[in-house]
């Protein structure tokens, strides 16, 4: 197995980074670790230069499209068992105030922004979200209703610093649906209950030296164990 990988991992094995792997040929068991896997990013050609080859890598690329487009996601979550609220994809603000009352959260969908969300409390507000995250109404948004509070958590192999059991088995369900090793979740607490609304990447200030010995410790099982599933 070759970890390609922008971060300064602590194993004890070889890390390739990722310029170094666009040029090779190399059909091992690819793993890829990196703080953003948008689509056209460095590490998304890592893992398209990995199939391209005919070798195996996580995360897919099909996968890494799907995590970070958050109506795939939350179809995915949902058939995989998870909770997850209403959603719709539109430009239209006159179509999401017809399904939803205020607040309401709205998500990018375009393959090209960071996946970031707006709160509306009001119809000017909503306005201005839409026409911002959806680059002029150029791209269509993913509205939510705001029936409870967003916290956003950090998720390295499916798993996440919280005391909450929902949030850890939410965590390790959408790891096992998209296999991104490294993210943040937005997740929606209702009422004691817990959505996902939204997965975003990491910028490397973001990772901590913590968060950087929290995945080498996973790299370095996967890499003893041999796993790739």
């Amino acid at each position: 197995m070759l970890v390609v990988s922008n971060i300064d991992l602590k194993v004890n094995a070889p890390i390739t980074s990722p310029l170094e792997f666009l040029k090779s040929s190399n059909k091992d068991y690819i793993l890829n670790i990196n703080n953003d896997y948008r689509y056209m990013k460095m590490s998304y050609y890592v893992s398209l230069h990995a199939e391209t080859i005919g070798g195996k890598v996580i995360p897919t690329t099909e996968n890494i499209i799907d995590a970070y487009r958050v109506p795939v996601l939350l179809v995915r979550a949902s058939k995989a068992g998870v909770p997850t609220l209403p959603h719709l994809v539109t430009d239209a603000v006159k179509q999401i105030m017809s399904e939803f009352r205020f607040p309401a959260v709205t998500f990018t969908v375009n393959p090209f922004s960071p996946n970031n969300f707006k709160i509306a409390h009001n119809k000017s507000a909503l306005y201005r979200a839409v026409k911002s995250l959806s680059m002029n109404y150029k791209y269509a948004v993913c509205a939510q209703p705001l029936i409870g509070h967003i916290a956003t958590y950090k998720v390295f192999f499916g798993k996440c610093d919280s005391n909450d059991e929902r949030v850890n088995e939410i965590s390790k369900k959408v790891y096992e649906t998209f296999k991104i090793p490294v993210c943040k979740l937005h997740m929606q607490h209702v009422d004691g209950k817990t959505h996902p609304c939204g997965l975003q990447h990491l910028t490397l200030e973001e990772i901590s030296p913590s968060d950087i010995s929290i995945i080498s410790s996973h790299v370095s099982t996967i890499l003893v164990r041999g796993e790739f599933n």
